[in-house]
């Protein structure tokens, strides 16, 4: 396979080979974005994998299901999958010493990559920062990861993956939030259902902005 490898810095082993250097990432104009919202679960093989799907499913189920939301598993989409869309939603857990699970190795990988492609790119052409040139600009994304708090560098994989995602352009819409899988079940649910609440708010206002844009443009006409 022609192949690009590169080196994860969340350890010191080799990293993954995928893809081709022309399927590249690139920016998707903000009319061209899906207005759908994009909800990604991954995991590790055990019970906080199930939890993760579990969690995304209700979340997409709280936005009103298929209609209005696509729930997609992490080992089956790339950076560029995430352009497509305004919104974005993660939902994982953390593998042993702050790494990715099994479903989010390759992704996180790939995001790594693209981070450094874009970031040279912006350096050969000037730019500087250019917010605006970058592949993800106009995608808003909010993560919630499990973490087992007893182990070093817990957080390390979510915090990762955001700074990877908003040196691509992407904006936060949240705080990456965590859920301490070592609390009681009650717990973890109450902290997901406040973060999850948060987003169907912040989603209603989203509806509400865009049937009003659809109405002003409607009256222009």
């Amino acid at each position: 396979t022609d192949g690009i490898w590169t080196k994860s810095v969340y350890g010191e082993c080799d990293g993954f080979s995928f893809g081709a250097e022309t399927d590249e990432l690139y920016r998707v104009p903000d009319e061209e974005k899906k207005e759908k919202a994009l909800i990604v679960y991954a995991s590790q093989n055990g019970t906080t994998g199930g939890t993760t799907k579990t969690f995304a499913k209700h979340l997409c189920k709280s936005l009103g299901g298929d209609t209005y939301c696509d729930l997609r598993n992490m080992s089956g989409i790339m950076a560029k999958d995430l352009a497509m869309y305004k919104r974005v939603y993660i939902v994982c857990n953390t593998s042993g010493l702050g790494r990715p699970p099994c479903d989010g190795e390759v992704f996180y990988s790939h995001v790594q990559l693209e981070a450094m492609r874009c970031q040279e790119n912006l350096e050969d052409l000037a730019i500087g920062d250019g917010d605006e040139e970058k592949p993800l600009a106009g995608t808003s994304v909010a993560i919630a990861v499990w973490v087992d708090s007893s182990s070093p560098d817990y957080a390390k994989f979510g915090l990762g993956l955001t700074e990877e995602l908003v040196s691509l352009g992407a904006s936060t819409a949240l705080k990456t939030i965590t859920v301490d899988e070592n609390n009681s079940k009650s717990e973890q649910k109450q902290t997901f259902k406040e973060w999850e609440s948060t987003i169907i708010e912040m989603e209603k206002a989203s509806g509400t902005r865009r049937r009003s844009s659809k109405t002003i443009a409607t009256s222009a006409a």
